[in-house]
């Protein structure tokens, strides 16, 4: 995950890239997120996304006003857009407008083979399309919140947890195709993970204790589809691979502090945590007290 200028999800015409636009992008096994920021300058700047199969769905962090949007050539009439809201653009279309005023906005690319592999481990049809247009602002929490989970991800791409982007795009998935795509969520079987199964999972994850390893790979590596493996290992222990990674890395922390003289920032390291600040708001939440405290107290 590195943090780049994405161009497959937009390219600009007419003007060069402005110096004061940002992005920054994250690739999960079906979704691709960016975020943009660019501040405003005198002049706006022409936008064209380029066809593809699949959506784009963005968020705005900022007010915008209304502005015209172009669609196959057609001009149509974008609404304003409050901080929260959002909107979602068929790319098999060609969308292009002219930004005039400041951006936030997280961007996520979902390409029609990611919903239709979505849809296939549901056993549900093939969706014929999500309800996608310019002048349909949505104002929805679900997709406020998922997006903005992925913040301290892109913020350092390099140091993002594969696991925790890929639960967040299923989740995405999971909530678009069943508020946009015209189909309600269906039950999902209740199968628990064969021992091996669970064993192996859990021996991965300990392998890749920092979190860089794929719903993908672990489904694999179980013979399931990564929905099917997600649920069933949470039947199987009672939380999710996300949680239950979480928790290993607290155990072994803690075993570290006991055990050891290294310094906290070591132990954050070895234990799969970004940096020491990391190490103490997930140990403060669960722990309710800071690690060095711990350590002290523990000693006594």
């Amino acid at each position: 995950m590195t943090e780049r200028v994405d161009r497959n999800s937009a390219s600009f015409h007419g003007a060069e890239q402005p110096e004061a636009l940002a992005i920054r992008t994250l690739q999960s096994a079906e979704l691709m997120a960016s975020r943009m920021t660019w501040q405003k300058a005198r002049t706006g700047f022409p936008v064209q996304f380029e066809r593809k199969d699949g959506y784009l769905m963005c968020l705005q962090r900022l007010d915008l006003p209304a502005a015209p949007h172009w669609v196959d050539g057609r001009a149509v009439l974008r609404p304003a857009i409050r901080d929260g809201q959002s909107l979602i653009a068929d790319l098999n279309q060609e969308h292009s407008a002219v930004v005039q005023a400041a951006v936030d906005c997280i961007s996520l690319y979902m390409p029609r083979e990611a919903l239709d592999r979505f849809q296939e481990e549901h056993e549900r049809p093939r969706l014929a399309a999500l309800r996608a247009s310019p002048d349909v602002i949505l104002d929805d929490e679900v997709i406020r919140h998922l997006g903005e989970c992925l913040l301290p991800a892109l913020e350092r791409p390099d140091a993002a947890s594969r696991l925790f982007v890929d639960y967040v795009a299923l989740a995405l998935l999971a909530h678009l195709t069943a508020s946009y795509g015209g189909q309600a969520a269906s039950r999902p079987p209740r199968g628990a993970l064969a021992p091996w199964q669970e064993r192996r999972a859990k021996e991965m994850l300990l392998a890749n204790i920092d979190g860089r390893i794929g719903l993908d790979e672990l489904a694999a590596a179980c013979r399931l589809s990564r929905s099917h493996f997600a649920r069933a290992f949470k039947v199987t222990t009672g939380t999710t691979p996300l949680q239950w990674l979480l928790a290993q890395r607290l155990e072994r922390a803690k075993g570290l502090l006991l055990k050891s003289d290294l310094r906290i920032d070591q132990i954050a390291h070895q234990c799969g945590f970004v940096d020491q600040s990391h190490l103490t708001r997930v140990f403060q939440k669960a722990l309710k007290v800071t690690p060095g405290l711990w350590r002290r107290l523990s000693r006594l």
